[in-house]
């Protein structure tokens, strides 16, 4: 094998090639090519020349935007608030009659405070008692009690009896004829409940000489 040198200092084999096969862009079997010569291999190049990092053919690089996973659509409806269905809850006390008014068991009768003389009722089952809207008795009037549950005054519709017992979300002490309610106790008739700056006094609708429940059982007999 004869290797010769072109004038631009390839050296070839003329044995395989007459010329120069770099200079002339020649391929042949078995010539391997320089790669800093700036020539594409043999076969040509496979692979796409890679963009340099500051130019890209003059356009601006946008970066691959990454997926965004588009949101999930609710195929439930939202479900209802529980008991909403089903409308308010009627408790067994809580019977109305046709026009619709419920049935009174008792009241307490402002003694003391900003609303002396005004009445409120007590009705079957438990009959909170506080300043907040959401008491069954609202004592709004006197900022000196708390919003939230005071006292309950619960009816026993078996026993047709009356109790009282504290709340649990107030600060207040509860006194029941100048004695602080610690334990529930039975209410009788005028007994005095002092909460705040508010004196009320208790008294019983459904007692020993009446009671409601008498009532429907002798309209029941007589049907």
């Amino acid at each position: 094998m004869a290797m010769q040198q072109c004038p631009n200092g390839h050296l070839y084999d003329d044995s395989k090639n007459s010329s120069c096969p770099y200079c002339s862009n020649g391929n042949s079997i078995n010539v391997t090519v320089p790669l800093s010569e700036g020539h594409s291999p043999v076969g040509g190049n496979m692979f796409p020349q890679t963009a340099p990092l500051d130019g890209f053919g003059g356009q601006e690089y946008i970066p691959p935007q990454p997926h965004v996973q588009p949101p999930v659509q609710n195929e439930f409806p939202p479900t209802a608030p529980v008991g909403e269905p089903f409308g308010p809850t009627i408790y067994k006390a809580d019977v109305v009659n046709e026009n619709g008014i419920v049935e009174v068991r008792g009241w307490l009768v402002c003694l003391e405070g900003a609303r002396r003389g005004e009445d409120f009722k007590i009705h079957g089952e438990k009959n909170t008692i506080g300043r907040g809207g959401e008491n069954d008795i609202k004592l709004d009037f006197d900022t000196s009690i708390s919003k939230g549950v005071n006292a309950i005054i619960s009816y026993d519709l078996r026993n047709n009896k009356f109790f009282i017992f504290w709340g649990g979300q107030s600060k207040n002490n509860i006194y029941v004829n100048n004695q602080m309610l610690m334990t529930p106790i039975e209410l009788k008739d005028y007994d005095v409940i002092e909460i705040g700056s508010t004196k009320m006094i208790f008294r019983t609708l459904c007692n020993d000489e009446f009671n409601w429940e008498e009532i429907k059982k002798a309209e029941k007999d007589e049907k």
